[in-house]
């Protein structure tokens, strides 16, 4: 197109997605699209953007060569948005980059590697820059019509939930939110890992016959990665053996679709990465002490603890809680000696999770308070409690 049939066909589109306003000053000539083209117009209007993708049938900003301007003392944070009112005021102190503002989805990513890569303990300092991206997630989708970052959102909402729930806060407003984008995304992987968070959190609130639901419509979104799916199984294995039913079949499964897995999880399936052998034989061993087999469960889990080397803190914490378990009416004093080690992983790692998982054990040992080694754990226990 010539500069003068591309302006009129920006024109058409103004008028087209925005019937109900009045946009003749936003109207444009050949002038303007000199401009473009020349580079002296970077970051156009959001209404001027988004014909502009809409004639040229682009997914995103990025792909016209459109960025906003880095930010500078005389350009308020919402003008470089694209918004002509001031956001909330906590999103006016957030400091991002032009890819971020540009809303090109690696960029998005990127960052939420490096936030997560942090150690689980700075996680809930991080929590309001977390949810100030959010906040602008959810502004360049709503009002500058982004719905390519949904999928990333999803990610960031998803890390949101875990750090709450990790936080002592509900973590399920922002763990819906990330389901709903997901699907918004049909992000399959994505839709089937929040459906197996949401049995997890069923789990752990004490609500089986949820979470075996939950875990069963998590199966049913595929094909999945094997990972997310070996994940999705062995939550299905959990809930089942808390409701008292043979967990076998799910664990076999589990095992086998790790063994189709490849070696760095792949791109779809890097947020179950964490899936691996280890992970799954523990949850089997929690399925055996479900159901009432204490022995294996604790051969199995003290074998695992041995073997520190790549376990994620939070997750030892909580195999000390549930080898803790095994121990309770047998040997009291030994119950007492692995929940202490789960509360000090918690507080290592700021887990209100594994205190959580701790809590039916402290209440079980009580009446064996006479035992110094059980009225240890029982106090800090409480006192864990009071500090979150």
């Amino acid at each position: 197109m010539s500069r003068s049939e591309l302006a009129e066909a920006v024109n058409a589109a103004l008028d087209l997605l925005y019937p109900k306003r009045n946009l003749t000053a936003h109207y444009v000539n050949d002038r303007w699209v000199g401009k473009l083209e020349r580079g002296e117009h970077r970051w156009p209007s959001p209404e001027h953007r988004t014909a502009l993708r809409h004639v040229l049938g682009a997914t995103t900003d990025v792909e016209l060569d459109l960025y906003s301007p880095r930010r500078t003392p005389d350009v308020p944070p919402h003008q470089l948005l694209g918004l002509s009112q001031p956001p909330t005021p906590h999103l006016v102190s957030i400091h991002v980059d032009d890819e971020l503002l540009s809303g090109q989805s690696q960029a998005w990513l990127r960052e939420l590697d490096r936030i997560t890569a942090q150690p689980s303990h700075t996680w809930s300092t991080l929590s309001l820059r977390v949810r100030e991206h959010l906040d602008l997630l959810d502004r360049l989708q709503r009002d500058l019509g982004r719905p390519h970052l949904a999928a990333v959102d999803a990610r960031w909402s998803e890390f949101m939930s875990w750090i709450a729930d990790n936080a002592s806060s509900d973590g399920g407003m922002w763990l819906e939110r990330s389901h709903l984008r997901a699907n918004e995304a049909n992000d399959r992987p994505l839709v089937a890992y929040t459906l197996m968070r949401q049995s997890q959190r069923a789990l752990d609130n004490g609500d089986v016959r949820t979470a075996i639901a939950l875990s069963r419509r998590s199966l049913a979104h595929g094909p999945v990665p094997p990972r997310t799916r070996a994940l999705c199984l062995t939550r299905l294995a959990e809930a089942l053996a808390a409701g008292g039913d043979d967990t076998g079949t799910a664990v076999t499964a589990a095992h086998q679709e790790l063994r189709h897995a490849d070696a760095d999880g792949g791109d779809e399936d890097a947020f179950a990465r964490h899936c691996d052998l280890r992970y799954v034989t523990a949850a089997e061993a929690r399925c055996r002490q479900l159901l009432g087999d204490p022995a294996s469960a604790t051969a199995i889990l003290e074998e695992l603890l041995d073997d520190q080397a790549g376990v994620a803190s939070i997750d030892r914490g909580m195999w000390h809680a549930h080898l803790a378990d095994c121990s309770l009416h047998d040997d009291p004093e030994r119950a007492a000696e692995h929940g202490m080690n789960a509360l000090r992983l918690a507080q290592e790692t700021g887990s209100h999770r594994i205190i959580r998982a701790t809590q039916p054990l402290a209440i079980a040992l009580r009446p064996r308070s006479t035992l110094a080694s059980v009225r240890a754990f029982v106090e800090a226990h409480r006192a864990a409690v009071t500090r979150q």
